[in-house]
């Protein structure tokens, strides 16, 4: 089966590339590199500036994660709360880190949650980063907002690997039941009229038979991290074949890159930050790579080199 991940990834590199170069990257068979939360190691994680900035730099791919608010709004946050290390209050205050679970997004308004800032606070993970006040967006802000720069930038339009952040043990209180949930999302993301251009992940095998049940045309990618199963037991709790399959790095090995192979399914391991696990995922045929410093890895897997317009 033809790679969709790999055969767009011609498309999808950094503005400006020309024929010439594409042609070549495409001969090298170069990973297509996601910005996980937009690029978390360079602007802050999961908002309009980290997504347009990554777009702007030539990532071909922007990977985020959905959350609901207590109004039904679909908005772009990795944690379900917010987090005391990464959010001030409107008031420029810290949350104790005791009480940050009582922020429940799903307990908010979209007006209420919007005051908060959640890119003032440097992250420790990432000293290099860029610490700017932002506010968490609504998924349809942030997406407009890609679509706007790379269109008055001439750049070539990017997908979107979108996390659906559904659980088990937190329906009903950090999120509604998961069928609710995905239908919330897919409305609106439905309505950007992505096409191929969007990929649907998450680890909650509930949500992707549901999906898969419902939105038949909208690809898949199953995130795994259950490093105490096999590849046959995971696989089994799903109703179909995905489009991806996405593991944690340290999960993947030849025998799993092969087995993966043979369900015809795509490789896009998550989260890769360092030289060594680039090249070592490299070699195994990955079909996608998803970092935090997409840059970084863009210049490890010889992409063009693009400073971008923001």
């Amino acid at each position: 089966m033809k790679s969709r991940l790999w055969s767009s990834a011609c498309l999808l590199l950094a503005a400006g590339t020309v024929l010439d170069g594409c042609q070549a990257s495409v001969k090298e068979k170069l990973p297509v590199v996601h910005a996980h939360r937009g690029g978390a190691a360079l602007y802050p994680e999961n908002t309009i500036l980290a997504m347009t900035h990554a777009a702007a730099i030539g990532v071909p791919v922007m990977e985020l994660d959905l959350h609901v608010t207590k109004d039904s709004m679909v908005v772009v946050s990795h944690d379900a709360f917010l987090n005391h290390v990464k959010v001030l209050t409107p008031q420029g205050e810290t949350i104790p880190a005791s009480k940050d679970r009582d922020y429940k997004i799903y307990a908010m308004t979209y007006d209420s949650l919007r005051r908060y800032d959640v890119g003032s606070l440097p992250n420790p993970a990432y000293p290099g980063r860029k610490n700017v006040k932002c506010c968490v967006p609504l998924v349809t802000d942030l997406i407009d907002s890609v679509e706007l720069l790379t269109k008055s930038n001439g750049i070539a339009p990017v997908s979107y690997n979108i996390e659906i952040k559904s659980d088990p043990l937190k329906d009903g209180i950090y999120s509604p039941d998961y069928r609710a949930f995905a239908d919330l999302c897919m409305k609106v993301l439905l309505s950007k009229k992505l096409g191929d251009r969007l990929l649907v992940q998450c680890f909650d095998v509930r949500t992707l038979n549901y999906l898969h049940e419902k939105y038949p045309n909208v690809r898949l990618s199953y995130l795994v991290e259950d490093k105490n199963a096999t590849f046959e037991e995971l696989m089994s709790r799903l109703n179909f074949v995905p489009q991806v399959y996405s593991p944690e790095s340290d999960m993947l090995t030849e025998e799993i890159a092969v087995k993966v192979r043979e369900k015809g399914m795509e490789l896009a391991p998550w989260t890769v930050d360092d030289k060594p696990e680039v090249e070592r995922l490299k070699k195994l045929g990955i079909d996608a790579i998803i970092s935090n410093q997409p840059d970084s890895v863009m210049r490890w897997l010889g992409y063009p080199q693009n400073k971008g317009k923001e």
